[in-house]
């Protein structure tokens, strides 16, 4: 990037410094020519000046709107209001209550439809039995985190065990409307908020619950897994297999 402006050709006139035709060399003159050309530039530069893609300035914007939103959230007031309403830690706690009264149980490999796992004629697993299998893992390991994480912020708010610093920042996030940082260091990536990510989580396991209880579907509902692409190569290894 650097050498585009540390080379001898800036001693042409309109030497152009990136692909668009704003930023250039200023043709030898006064002094107050050049002064004028720099003040003619715009504040904001594009992102091609920089040697990035246009859509650099989509993700700033996003990360910009985020910040600010992130910063008034934090403002927000944290007491009960005159009026007798519910304290902070009585609303985490009921949404701590009502999330764990919703979460399914864990995914029991042991009572899977024979054809879950089956295996081929030569005795290779089948690859989406394999996949199947991890994806299965992975939400167990998730909801084994809530569920864990929900029992613990729910008796700290009663005052049975320390709120520790994971716990509070739990409990801000609930009133924040955003997934915790536990579940999201062991979960799929997502952009929802926490009011719609309980429920997209809830579809995903009863999905998954359907497959290994009954079998390969006839359809398979892509969105809901951990690692998409891993369904994608187990479905080519397996048509490759056969054909």
């Amino acid at each position: 990037m650097l050498g585009r402006y540390f080379t001898p050709d800036v001693m042409n006139d309109n030497y152009r410094l990136s692909k668009l035709d704003t930023y250039y060399v200023p043709v030898e003159g006064p002094l107050a020519e050049v002064k004028a050309y720099i003040e003619s530039l715009p504040l904001d530069e594009d992102p091609e000046v920089f040697g990035l893609h246009p859509n650099a300035n989509i993700v700033y914007e996003d990360k910009t709107v985020a910040s600010f939103t992130d910063t008034i959230l934090t403002m927000q007031p944290r007491v009960a209001s005159a009026g007798g309403g519910r304290t902070p830690d009585e609303i985490a706690q009921d949404l701590c209550r009502d999330i764990a009264g919703k979460l399914p149980p864990a995914l029991d490999v042991e009572a899977a439809h024979p054809s879950t796992f089956g295996v081929a004629d030569n005795g290779q697993p089948l690859s989406l039995g394999v996949f199947v299998g991890q994806e299965i893992d992975r939400f167990n390991k998730l909801l084994k985190v809530m569920k864990g994480t929900l029992d613990q912020l729910d008796k700290a708010i009663q005052g049975t065990v320390v709120m520790s610093m994971e716990l509070e920042n739990m409990a801000s996030r609930f009133l924040d409307n955003k997934v915790p940082a536990p579940w999201e260091a062991v979960g799929y990536p997502s952009l929802k908020p926490l009011s719609s990510w309980v429920p997209d989580l809830i579809a995903r396991v009863q999905f998954l619950t359907k497959w290994l209880l009954e079998g390969a579907p006839t359809s398979f509902w892509v969105p809901a897994f951990f690692f998409p692409q891993g369904f994608m190569t187990a479905a080519l290894q397996g048509y490759a297999r056969k054909t």
